[in-house]
């Protein structure tokens, strides 16, 4: 069923790769030269891995609303913790080449953080190779799953209409923040965490998640025209004065200064909210993209985004499903009851083979988290300069 073996040996093909094609390059901040090998490689840290619930009050109903929180740390060596295994919607079980189950966090404190948001109907899980990536160079990486909008909801009917989604997933974004920044108690993972300096992502839907978390807010007069005549239950939800007030008093956190859609849903944010945000933007996009097409929602992004530090990483033959590994993961079976568009949106061999573009994807993820979260600007030339990868799969536009 698994195939992470395969992913474990492109990571090190990727490395190799950039070893004996990419030169170093001066840095600005440091002594040592930037090197591009170092994003490929797993960094000083074993990885810890676990799962953490949380509740905190919507915005709309003031109601409970219960978050699973999937969790990559930076953990102690030599704990004696097994393996950990991953388990998406009690469907698919994963092995992990790399996470170590529930090992005691690191004694570092003030440790970068990076919150990641799922796609429609998806799973945290899914971003499992970059929150390893990641929690390897010692960042703490949270992937929310968005109740209501996970692979499981539909199963047991507990599926939220699309108004409801697209309120709730920005506010989980502040929950878990917020949690890492005073809740948590009698975790490990208490306090450790730099709650101030927050990067975000996001794939698809995630992508819409990290725009509104980063500050660009919706047009609820717009989501309003759309319902005027149409019965739905989202129209429904929309009528509900609080989850108006809710939408109108905006979603962005102050805490996120920098964010990286990937294929993003670009749901009822205007032009002038995209130029108006203030942090820097990593777009990432595959041009062959069916399901976000790519001149629906990619390019209006880069057209309104206007910061002198935005970027777009594009994949001309990349597409939906690029960005995430069940092209690679999933049996053939279990991927055509998931997600039967697969086929044509990024799984097959007419698209960059996941296990080669995903490695990369992280890559330039840690390099632009490392920029602008831990101001390391000696990465600002591998970002900005030839794309990193095999030649032709990956180009990169600056503004």
């Amino acid at each position: 069923m698994s195939r992470l073996s395969s992913f474990t040996a492109a990571v090190g093909a990727a490395a190799l790769f950039l070893t004996s094609t990419i030169g170093c390059t001066s840095s600005t901040d440091s002594s040592t030269a930037a090197n591009a090998d170092e994003l490929f490689q797993q960094g000083p840290y074993e990885v810890g891995y676990r799962e953490i619930a949380i509740t905190y009050s919507d915005a709309a109903s003031m109601e409970p609303r219960d978050l699973v929180l999937r969790v990559w740390y930076p953990a102690q060596s030599d704990s004696g913790a097994g393996p950990a295994q991953y388990s998406v919607a009690g469907i698919v079980d994963l092995p992990s080449p790399f996470a170590l189950d529930a090992p005691p966090v690191t004694d570092d404190d003030n440790l970068p953080l990076t919150v990641h948001s799922h796609g429609n109907g998806a799973d945290g899980l899914l971003a499992y190779p970059y929150g390893e990536l990641m929690a390897s160079h010692g960042w703490i990486f949270v992937a929310p799953n968005h109740t209501g909008n996970t692979v499981i909801d539909p199963l047991l009917g507990t599926a939220d209409p699309s108004a409801l989604v697209e309120l709730n997933r920005p506010i989980d974004i502040s929950a878990v923040i917020d949690e890492l920044e005073s809740g948590l108690v009698d975790d490990e993972l208490e306090g450790k965490a730099d709650t101030s300096r927050v990067f975000l992502f996001g794939h698809s839907l995630g992508g819409y998640t990290s725009f509104t978390g980063g500050g660009a807010d919706v047009d609820f007069d717009a989501l309003e025209a759309d319902c005027e005549g149409v019965t739905s239950e989202s129209c429904d939800v929309l009528a509900d004065p609080n989850v108006e007030a809710a939408y109108r008093a905006g979603f962005g956190d102050p805490r996120v200064i920098a964010i990286a859609p990937q294929a993003p849903a670009l749901i009822a944010i205007t032009d002038s909210e995209l130029a108006a945000l203030g942090v820097p933007t990593m777009l990432m996009s595959g041009r062959l993209d069916q399901t976000t097409p790519q001149e629906e929602h990619a390019e209006p992004s880069w057209a309104g985004i206007d910061h002198p530090d935005d970027l777009w990483v594009e994949m001309p033959l990349g597409a939906h499903y690029s960005f995430v590994t069940i092209c690679h993961d999933l049996d053939p079976e279990v991927l055509a009851l998931l997600r039967p568009n697969a086929g044509e949106d990024g799984c097959g061999d007419a698209f960059i083979p996941t296990e080669e573009a995903i490695p990369v994807l992280g890559a330039y993820l840690l390099a632009f988290g490392r920029l602008h979260v831990l101001g390391e600007t000696k990465w600002n030339p591998i970002l900005t300069g030839p794309p990193l990868g095999n030649p032709g799969d990956f180009i990169v536009t600056v503004k």
